[in-house]
């Protein structure tokens, strides 16, 4: 790749060029590697979440999203570009949060997972209980922590 010399030393923030950034990436390897394994973990928990009532897919996605953009431009594009979890990721990256509707929705669904759970599979009392408190801070954590984002027509 041919840069032009005045590009090379321009800062690309206040404290490092591009010639500077490049070194840094190849010197740190291991941070890399470590930024990209943390990004597989949280992408299995992504998928697990899909499936599995009570474990958060988005927020995991996000989370292998941002491991992955520090690590492997490849793997970045790739999550990005995948079917499932990319609408997610790039929704969430455009609006700068999720919309009102969106954690209405979530919410609704959130909480039917933790009635039927709750209610119709789990016996023991002290479980049922966990389970409605967790989904009760589920829903207050959604409402009021998640940031909310603008809701933009499909033309924005």
């Amino acid at each position: 790749m041919n840069i032009p010399e005045e590009v090379k030393l321009q800062p690309i923030s206040r404290e490092i060029t591009l010639v500077e950034a490049k070194r840094e990436l190849e010197a740190n390897k291991i941070k890399r590697i470590l930024f990209a394994i943390g990004g597989s973990l949280a992408l299995i928990l992504a998928i697990l979440g899909i499936f599995v009532p009570g474990i958060p897919c988005t927020p995991f996605a996000l989370l292998s999203a941002a491991l992955f953009a520090k690590s492997s431009e490849k793997l970045y594009n790739w999550l990005l570009s995948n079917k499932i979890l990319g609408p997610r990721i790039k929704s969430y990256q455009r609006r700068k949060g999720i919309s009102i509707s969106g954690k209405i929705k979530v919410i609704i669904l959130m909480l039917t997972m933790v009635f039927i759970s709750a209610f119709v599979i789990v016996k023991m009392p002290a479980i049922k209980f966990i389970i409605l408190s967790a989904g009760l801070i589920g829903a207050i954590t959604v409402w009021f922590f998640v940031p909310e984002g603008k809701d933009y027509t499909e033309s924005d």
